[in-house]
């Protein structure tokens, strides 16, 4: 799965299984994760490629943002994952 900065994807496994991040950065294998909330931006969360799924596309300031390297916000990040929550939710209900 291609996976780059800026995009959000969904926990697949591990004790934060279906939570919702935005990806910080790429390693190899590997994809430093941040929610705003529980991974700041201080300590965001290594997991590897295969333990999570695209959470589809997503064209939000915040991630156009990181994809530049700009800085952001860990509180425009909750924001801008819990309007992607949202927006996944509803196209679950339709």
């Amino acid at each position: 799965m291609i996976v780059h900065p800026g995009d959000a994807v969904r926990a697949t496994a591990g004790h934060d299984r279906e939570d919702l991040f935005l990806v910080l950065r790429e390693e190899g294998d590997f994809l430093w994760l941040v929610d705003g909330k529980r991974r700041k931006l201080e300590t965001p969360k290594k997991k590897r490629r295969k333990h999570v799924a695209s959470a589809g596309v997503w064209t939000h300031p915040v991630a156009v943002r990181v994809k530049d390297g700009a800085p952001v916000l860990d509180s425009e990040i909750r924001a801008a994952l819990a309007e992607a929550r949202n927006k996944l939710n509803e196209s679950k209900e339709v």
